[in-house]
């Protein structure tokens, strides 16, 4: 009787696809569905994840969305309840509907596939990205509909403000930004106030050209290289391609050449020596290296850079650049030959050194024990400024990171998670009159950074 018992049971768990406490691993299959968080995300190759979404079956439209940085070999599927439950027994059960690629005059040309529809019964639905390429890809789903319903994120615990902190006024800047939403996601255009953001494109580490006319950012990928656009996102072209991992992409401030970085040797997964009976792994260990272009006849040139050279950025000069290597700390190189040097080592865990437009001070992230602040260096007299501090009030370390410059070079803009998720804001370089900035912007958008020596944003008059 008990046997009975527990395999209706079974088939009843089943039946409802509901969350499996046996479940496999995230993603394997219907009893396992994540659910859609239209973040970007990575899958492994050759493999595929289900996601799922709940639907009130009033025939209203349905638009699913996939991203992928248009990358080939990729799969969109749809299944309807009734054949999740058929795949279970036979994983050779076709889809219900397939992703394509909207065609040009579409208003979702923006993503890679896409599929619409609408059902007259209500249940749970599910999505499969299946990944067919030796490689891993990233990603990002999506499902929209007046009746989709996502699955709520988890709780997130509200972090308390200091009782004795004194609050930082909002603000706006004057000029123009170009920024991303994440790393390889959508880059806007928006005003210094917030107002007219606006999608151009997708890629990384999008820059300014020194006339605002164009903007340059890198793609990873099927496509990977380094790209220029207009500053509407039209006439997208690529400068620099077969290269693999570019990003970080700087004009010079003469507007004729991009500095960028991108793998380029070393090993890309760890390897076994052994030593008679006794063995042992080496971690993998790419290498990055620096590279510039010229935008009018395409050649590339190599300045002389260490094996992790990170962010590059222009002087004023159009010769020099400063890079991060977090094994040595702030290093300076030029396109002339020269052998590269050392300029800060006093803590070597740096990121996103930038120039000020005068030449005479560099901006920088740093890391300092528990969490990321931004210091400036003055070259003239060899102190550092610090720009953030830690707040002794605060409940937990907050991460300032990602600087760039004022136009004229009287201000430094950053990203912080101070009050809980990512946003920007600006302070002098001394870090008084700190301001939030852009907060329509960060209250639309989910930022996103990695600590990966990310350009997030830059500032034109």
């Amino acid at each position: 009787m008990k046997q009975k018992i527990g395999f209706l049971m079974l088939v009843l768990t089943i039946g409802l696809i509901a969350p499996a406490v046996f479940a496999a691993a995230p993603g394997s299959g219907p009893m396992d569905a994540m659910r859609i968080t239209n973040t970007w995300q990575t899958l492994a190759p050759n493999s595929s994840w289900w996601f799922y979404f709940d639907y009130t079956g009033d025939k209203s439209p349905i638009e699913v969305t996939l991203e992928d940085y248009r990358v080939p070999n990729v799969r969109l599927s749809i299944f309807t309840p009734d054949q999740a439950r058929n795949w279970m027994q036979d994983p050779a059960t076709p889809p219900i509907g397939i992703g394509t690629p909207p065609s040009d005059a579409s208003a979702m040309r923006q993503y890679d596939l896409t599929w619409r529809g609408a059902f007259n019964f209500p249940g749970r639905f599910f999505v499969v990205v299946a990944n067919d390429n030796p490689y891993a890809i990233q990603f990002r789903l999506n499902a929209k509909g007046e009746a989709v319903q996502l699955a709520p994120p988890p709780t997130v615990t509200p972090v308390p403000t200091p009782f004795f902190a004194t609050p930082v006024p909002t603000g706006n800047l004057q000029g123009r930004l170009v920024l991303q939403e994440s790393s390889g996601g959508n880059i806007y255009t928006v005003n210094g106030d917030g107002t007219n953001l606006k999608r151009i494109t997708w890629g990384i580490d999008p820059s300014w050209s020194p006339d605002g006319k164009q903007i340059a950012f890198t793609r990873w990928g099927a496509q990977a290289g380094v790209y220029v656009a207009n500053a509407d996102g039209s006439n997208e072209r690529a400068l620099v391609g077969g290269m693999r991992q570019p990003l970080a992409p700087r004009w010079n401030p003469n507007g004729t050449k991009i500095a960028y970085t991108r793998q380029w040797g070393g090993s890309d997964t760890d390897s076994v020596f052994c030593l008679g009976r006794f063995c042992f792994t080496l971690p993998a260990d790419p290498h990055w290296r620096l590279s510039t272009v010229d935008v009018n006849t395409q050649i590339v040139f190599d300045p002389r850079s260490s094996e992790h050279a990170f962010a590059p950025a222009w002087k004023n000069d159009n010769v020099t650049l400063v890079y991060a290597d977090a094994g040595y700390g702030l290093m300076v190189t030029n396109i002339k030959g020269d052998p590269e040097w050392n300029i800060y080592k006093q803590n070597p865990v740096v990121q996103t050194p930038m120039y000020s437009p005068d030449g005479k001070m560099i901006a920088f992230t740093v890391r300092v024990h528990d969490h990321w602040d931004i210091n400036v260096l003055d070259l003239t007299h060899g102190n550092v400024i610090p720009v953030t501090r830690p707040d002794p009030m605060a409940f937990r370390p907050t991460n300032n990171v990602s600087p760039v410059w004022s136009p004229d070079g009287k201000q430094i803009l950053f990203l912080s998670d101070r009050n809980g998720k990512w946003e920007f804001f600006v302070a002098n370089v001394d870090g008084t009159n700190l301001t939030q900035v852009l907060k329509r912007v960060s209250d639309t958008l989910a930022l996103n950074y990695n600590f990966s020596n990310e350009r997030m944003i830059d500032w034109l008059k």
